[in-house]
């Protein structure tokens, strides 16, 4: 059982973490312009939910356990006089909830989650249960297969890719996904892939990462240069994901 109020705390103060959100933050949106994105769910919305920067929509639900995470997004929402509708709990408890709003879920957006829960399959089978055939669901993780990984593959300081840091499991990360496991695990559910990739070089770890950037090693330039050369190592990013979407019977 994952403690909520232990990593949203720890989350705030996680180094890098503001960067890469805001990284992997274009990626969704790259992936949500795709696909036709009126009515569009966010599960788990951290500090930066969606509609921060994406006004593209016409009705926007969040479901949000984490209460500092709940009450931010309120705030935003306010303050940017957005219709919003904010739903506090986890999504398996919270469907009652989602089904009364009697809204046809277009796009579901389950970013940087999977690979905390206990019990993905669940999750997952929820999500199935509230979409329609039509509904794309976004889901995206971090990648074992990393640069920063195989450097401390080939450094002697991990065995194996999947192998669990210290940071991983202060942050109650659960397992480590590369594209085949990523792949297996939503097929699993009963979900076909409609495409798939991966995003930003990462050669380091988040707090090396961050170290770099306070020294001034690395600016937003590099960020940059960084983000595209993900075309010449595809396989190689921070993080990967998968658009899918329920498999016809």
């Amino acid at each position: 059982m994952r403690d909520i109020k232990d990593y949203t705390d720890k989350y705030v103060d996680e180094p890098f973490e503001p960067t890469i959100v805001g990284i992997r933050k274009k990626m969704v949106i790259e992936q949500c312009k795709k696909y036709k994105h009126n009515n569009i769910l966010e599960i788990g919305c951290g500090m930066n939910p969606f509609f921060v920067d994406f006004k593209d929509y016409k009705r926007m639900i969040i479901v949000e356990p984490g209460d500092s995470f709940a009450d931010n997004a309120a705030e935003l929402a306010k303050k940017g006089n957005l219709e919003v509708d904010i739903v506090r709990g986890f999504l398996e408890n919270e469907t009652d909830k989602i089904n009364k709003l009697g809204i046809d879920l277009d796009f579901v957006i389950l970013s940087s989650v999977l690979h905390e829960l206990d019990e993905p399959q669940k999750m997952l089978s929820v999500i199935r249960s509230i979409c329609s055939k039509d509904t794309v669901v976004h889901i995206n993780v971090p990648n074992a297969n990393s640069l920063h990984r195989l450097i401390a593959i080939e450094a002697g300081l991990i065995k194996d890719v999947h192998e669990q840091s210290a940071q991983m499991q202060k942050m109650q990360r659960r397992r480590t996904y590369d594209r085949e496991l990523l792949r297996e695990e939503v097929e699993k559910s009963g979900f076909e892939i409609l495409d798939e990739g991966s995003y930003f070089i990462k050669p380091f770890t988040h707090s090396q990462m961050q170290r770099c950037m306070d020294a001034g090693i690395i600016d937003d330039k590099v960020i940059l240069g960084l983000e595209k050369v993900i075309k010449y190592m595809p396989e190689y990013g921070a993080g990967i994901y998968v658009n899918v979407r329920e498999k016809d019977e």
